[in-house]
């Protein structure tokens, strides 16, 4: 984020980009991973690229897919364009990649929670067929303990597709410094840990770019998708609709059926309304938003239709409208248990730091590039995810067909035609 450049100016990597350009970027809504890494490839808000989410909608499955799949993706992509103009791509471990039918080498982010066998198999199925020796290869550098970590996997794959490809173009996801604020808090020593492992590895990329010869004629950005907030609290709110009779159970407590479903992404949730549910249903459901509002027992700060998220934060999707959490509440999918799990329990076993909140609030993320195309010692004021993808592509010599942001014209060397 924004706030931790001046940490990240004293290490190595880092600071060899931030030395070139750099300001805050402003993410799309919702501020989570999968809508705003589309944002960084397409140019487009949620209501252009049709990722609303990092997961798909699935009232009553515990672990919902996320959005894996390029083909969900209802816009080009700088991928689609690079391949038109026939450049090489590739990308690796960047969200909505798999099954991608543009990327020359894509090695796609998804995991398989049962383990790393069916991981790397899962992986192997999504990328493109060029990129599956580069998974074969380096497949014991993906870790496992609780949970998938592919830093050290994706760093070892990109420094070998540079070697050996030299794309035109690559993309890849590091998420380390997000994985460790989740799990210990915004600004602890795990982060700082993470941080010295990302630069390392950033220090790999740059001299896998010196070693295939292209670093003086290559642009490297550094790109983060949103900010982080403390979490007080997770709310079920799926519970309270039990309640309610708007979700039933069966007897083993599983979903039997359902009108209503609170779909959580982090610190905001998507009110979905059951595509066969009557007007009656409707208008109780709109009712119980309100009374949710209304109450302090509830940790729902507004209700904002489907018309004004769209009009306010280009956000589309297949629901009614979101639910804003007061401030640190984070919305959970689960439907058991109780609906309020508050930091002060004892038995609190969730995350200590998340986003999903309106793009606007809190700290920011961050957009620096550096490259024979970049002015040194640049610091812009603002821009958003979406004009990054339309500085890339114009950097590319590509042409965004729509585009919801414009390209970042102050960082550049040459500025014409833009």
């Amino acid at each position: 984020s924004d706030v931790d450049v001046p940490f990240a100016r004293t290490l190595p990597n880092f600071a060899r980009i931030l030395g070139g350009a750099w300001g805050s970027a402003e993410a799309i809504y919702p501020t989570v991973t999968y809508p705003n890494h589309t944002a960084q490839i397409t140019g487009r808000t949620a209501a252009g690229h049709g990722i609303y989410a990092n997961e798909k909608v699935s009232p009553g499955v515990r672990r919902p897919d996320w959005f894996w799949d390029a083909r969900d993706i209802t816009c080009p992509t700088i991928f689609d364009l690079a391949t038109e103009k026939g450049l090489t791509s590739a990308s690796v471990g960047w969200p909505v990649t798999g099954w991608s039918s543009s990327i020359d080498i894509a090695v796609p982010e998804i995991w398989n929670p049962e383990g790393l066998e069916q991981t790397v198999a899962v992986m192997r199925d999504a990328a493109s067929e060029r990129a599956q020796p580069y998974i074969d290869r380096h497949a014991s550098e993906v870790g496992w303990d609780a949970k998938h970590r592919f830093g050290r996997f994706n760093t070892a794959v990109t420094c070998d597709i540079i070697r050996q490809e030299q794309p035109d173009v690559l993309f890849v996801h590091l998420v380390d410094v997000d994985s460790a604020r989740h799990a210990t808090g915004r600004f602890t020593d795990e982060v700082r840990e993470a941080f010295l492992r990302v630069d390392g590895w950033i220090g790999e990329i740059l001299a896998a770019l010196e070693e295939a010869g292209i670093a003086e004629t290559t642009n490297v950005a550094i790109v983060s998708d949103h900010g982080h907030v403390e979490v007080g609290r997770c709310f079920r709110a799926n519970n309270l609709l039990i309640e309610e009779g708007l979700i039933r159970l069966d007897e083993k407590g599983e979903v039997n059926s359902w009108d209503a479903w609170v779909h959580g992404c982090g610190l905001t949730g998507q009110l979905h309304l059951h595509p066969e549910a009557s007007d009656e249903v409707r208008a109780h459901v709109l009712e119980l938003m309100d009374a949710w509002v209304a109450d302090p027992e509830v940790p729902v700060a507004c209700f904002r239709t489907l018309e004004e998220m769209r009009e306010d934060y280009g956000y589309s999707g297949p629901f009614l409208g979101i639910l804003e959490g007061t401030s640190g509440t984070n919305f959970q999918d689960l439907w058991d248990g109780r609906v309020l799990y508050n930091r002060f329990d004892e038995d609190y076993a969730f995350l200590i730091s998340q986003h999903g909140h309106l793009p606007e609030q809190d700290i920011q993320a961050v957009f620096a590039m550096a490259g024979p195309d970049i002015e040194e010692g640049v610091k812009f004021d603002h821009c958003t995810v979406t004009d990054e993808a339309a500085t890339f592509a114009h950097l590319l010599g590509l042409q965004l067909p729509e585009s919801d942001g414009v390209a970042v014209t102050e960082i550049l060397r040459v500025t014409a035609e833009v």
